[in-house]
């Protein structure tokens, strides 16, 4: 599968949220932020151990929270 700079990927096997910055060949370098170290972290991974991950489950988390905000700004007018 061919991967673009700035498509937001994960391991096949799971994994944090990996932000593709170069391909060069079979090997995709990534970008993610570490939790644990307070950083970021760059590695290059073989392509073939990559899939897209869908980001329109987190859309759906987004547009819940801001809804909710709606509602309750308009339980105080």
């Amino acid at each position: 599968m061919a991967f673009e700079p700035g498509e937001v990927v994960q391991l096949k096997s799971g994994s944090p949220a990996l932000t593709v910055v170069a391909v060069e060949g079979s090997h995709a370098s990534v970008v993610w932020y570490s939790d644990d170290i307070a950083e970021f972290r760059t590695h290059t991974i073989p392509t073939i151990a990559l899939e897209t991950l869908d980001l329109t489950e987190f859309d759906d988390d987004d547009d819940d929270d801001d809804s909710d905000a709606d509602d309750s700004d308009a339980d105080e007018d």
